[in-house]
């Protein structure tokens, strides 16, 4: 996959994008205060931790892409007493 496709074409992107042009648009409309600057600094940390996941699953392919939890030791159901 090309390099910029994987970053354009990536749902955290999109999404990122989505909310920062929704944040855009509330900021014209009401007044700067600080709130507006915490939805700013929000989105802007939401980007980041985007294009960084993007980054280390391009370094790392053999990662997982979701963690799986923890592994248990005993995974398997024991059986009753009555049984």
């Amino acid at each position: 996959m090309g390099t910029l496709r994987k970053y354009l074409l990536n749902g955290a992107i999109i999404s990122s994008v989505l909310s920062g042009v929704s944040a855009f648009r509330q900021g014209r409309k009401n007044p700067s205060d600080w709130r507006t600057y915490l939805t700013w600094i929000a989105w802007l940390l939401t980007l980041a931790v985007a294009l960084g996941t993007i980054r280390k699953e391009s370094v790392d392919p053999d990662a997982p892409k979701v963690s799986a939890g923890p592994k248990l030791k005993n995974a398997q159901k024991k059986p009753k007493k009555g049984e």
